[in-house]
């Protein structure tokens, strides 16, 4: 039996561009993950191997309208000067590019910029690049998705956040990089899909989930969809014993 066909205003999917943790763990790439609306397409977080899972995909980079990073580690935003130069040369842009980030992204992406490509970086880009900054707990709306930024405790001072993403009716949660937080239950209550990560099996290190800390909650997880992202390679050995959907490069989730 065919699917009913999900009218367009109401479309919102995710692809799994990067499910990695920051050591491309099994051959597997940086975080990224492409989101897309009736009206919208637009990254969550830009690893460095970006380019890469967009072009293996066959996705036209042209396509993105913003991007929402997380965090300012460099497996999470290290993608968007490849990104800013695939603008400049190979695929030219005319139309404004949004950033949205935490405090401190502007700053870090020029920076990452200069240090990678000093002899080329344009004291102007050929077209407009818009940074929005994002505050823990303040909503902003970009063009048709509203999101949501909660800060969790992934960092000590950098603000690193979790972010809910509301669109076509449907909610989205990314929990970026943090270990657990119980408030992941509230805001995992009713949402369409959770993309939680879970970077290691059983031994913990500061900064990220375990799988045996992660498994005692995922009970009480109201969400309709679970996915865990940012594996690594001892969490990713034992995948299919889990029971628990693990996210891998070209999955594509229709919300």
């Amino acid at each position: 039996m065919t699917p009913p066909k999900v009218p367009e205003d109401m479309r919102f999917d995710v692809t799994v561009l990067g499910s990695s943790d920051a050591f491309c763990s099994e051959g597997h790439l940086h975080a990224a993950y492409l989101l897309e609306t009736s009206r919208s397409t637009f990254l969550v977080d830009c690893g460095p191997t970006v380019l890469l899972a967009m072009k293996r995909q066959g996705i036209d980079t042209g396509r993105v309208d913003f991007v929402v990073i997380s965090h300012l580690h460099g497996d999470h935003f290290g993608g968007l000067p490849f990104l800013l130069l695939e603008y400049m040369w190979e695929r030219p842009r005319m139309r404004p590019l949004l950033v949205a980030g935490p405090p401190g992204t502007e700053e870090a992406v020029w920076s990452l910029f200069r240090a990678l490509y000093r002899d080329i970086a344009p004291a102007r880009l050929p077209f407009r690049l818009e940074f929005l900054e994002l505050l823990p707990e303040q909503p902003v709306a970009v063009a048709d998705v509203e999101i949501l930024p909660v800060r969790v405790p992934h960092q000590a001072e950098e603000i690193s956040l979790a972010l809910c993403f509301a669109a076509a009716g449907k909610r989205v949660l990314y929990s970026g990089d943090s270990p657990w937080d119980d408030r992941f239950l509230d805001l995992a209550r009713g949402v369409d899909l959770f993309l939680c990560e879970c970077t290691f099996y059983e031994k913990q290190m500061g900064g990220h989930v375990d799988w045996r800390t992660l498994s005692a909650f995922v009970p009480q997880l109201a969400c309709r969809r679970l996915v865990l992202i940012h594996l690594g390679r001892e969490v990713r050995a034992h995948a299919g014993e889990l029971g628990v959907e693990c996210a891998t490069e070209g999955m594509r989730i229709a919300v």
